[in-house]
């Protein structure tokens, strides 16, 4: 009987001790949990001992705090990213914007005809600047939502192109432009965004007709079994003012003595864009050529059916 109320007495003073362990180890992890909340630290719980699966518990709540941290960074990124954009384009605003005020007063007191049509074209140029920087900022801004995505369908490359050179014609004209236009002549078929990938086209090509010389190449085609090749060329005034590996960088722009109005947003919505689409884009300088190539995912063609597009008429023709 002794002998058995010894035993119990061990066990019980054994329990008591573990639990008074296993008690100050979960204070401490609550302590630790506490000081990692109050501090902001980046600070990871640790265990002494493993008694009840703590080292367990221990090993996924830092991989909790892992992922808020990662979060909570990505977020302060991209809140200062589209902070910078609005200081960047707020600046670039402001120049068309004072500009206007003055031509404005200018129309108002001119005296002839001449001097009104003048005016008039230049206000509605300003304001055209204007509302090309702002659709930038609204599509920089909408794409840096993780929320959004785009609404794909079948789309056919070769109509889109086709459409979209035919857009920049008199562009090209007035610019003394003669462009070089080779479209495949198969669709071309991807599951994407019509008007993403106008928009990726039109960028480019702006870009282009800003920055390049009195020469352009719109080039489609398709790579290998799935994939088609869009490559828009161009020769360039200033090569050693390009850095190739930022021209896709949010705000970068080659153009540093600002000869021309530009948001440095057109190609970082490009690229955007083209991965959205599951597609890749990247540039090239060599001989004062600058090219960029966007590579686009293609689809089976059966179940497409797809008009001779009439753009590509006119688009063909300029090209020759």
């Amino acid at each position: 009987m002794e002998v058995a109320i010894v035993i119990l007495s061990v066990i019980a003073a054994a329990e008591t001790v573990w639990l008074i362990l296993l008690w100050r180890q979960n204070m401490a992890i609550c302590r630790q949990l506490a000081f990692i909340r109050e501090k902001d630290s980046a600070m990871r719980l640790s265990v002494n001992a493993e008694m009840l699966g703590e080292l367990a518990i221990a090993t996924e709540i830092n991989k909790t705090l892992d992922d808020v941290r990662d979060r909570k960074h990505a977020m302060s990124e991209r809140e200062k990213l589209i902070a910078d954009a609005y200081a960047n384009l707020s600046h670039d605003i402001r120049t068309p914007l004072t500009s206007l005020d003055g031509y404005v007063q200018l129309l108002r007191d001119a005296a002839s005809e001449e001097d009104r049509e003048r005016y008039t074209a230049i206000i509605g140029e300003r304001i055209g600047t204007m509302k090309e920087l702002l659709e930038d900022l609204f599509t920089f801004t909408k794409l840096k939502n993780d929320a959004y995505e785009l609404d794909l369908e079948p789309v056919s490359l070769r109509s889109v192109v086709a459409d979209t050179v035919l857009s920049y014609y008199d562009v090209w004209k007035e610019a003394g432009i003669e462009p070089e236009i080779d479209i495949a002549e198969e669709a071309l078929v991807m599951e994407g965004n019509v008007t993403a990938v106008k928009r990726i086209l039109q960028n480019i090509t702006k870009n282009a007709v800003l920055h390049g010389k009195k020469a352009l190449s719109v080039r489609l085609c398709r790579e290998g079994a799935r994939t088609a090749l869009v490559t828009i060329a161009n020769p360039v005034e200033h090569p050693e003012e390009i850095e190739i590996g930022r021209v896709f960088e949010q705000f970068y722009t080659a153009d540093r003595y600002h000869r021309n109005a530009s948001s440095g947003l057109g190609l970082a919505i490009a690229k955007e864009l083209t991965e959205r689409m599951g597609g890749t884009i990247g540039a090239t300088l060599r001989d004062n050529v600058f090219a960029v190539e966007i590579r686009l995912p293609l689809t089976e063609q059966a179940a497409f059916s797809e008009p001779v597009p009439e753009a590509s008429k006119p688009a063909e023709s300029a090209a020759e």
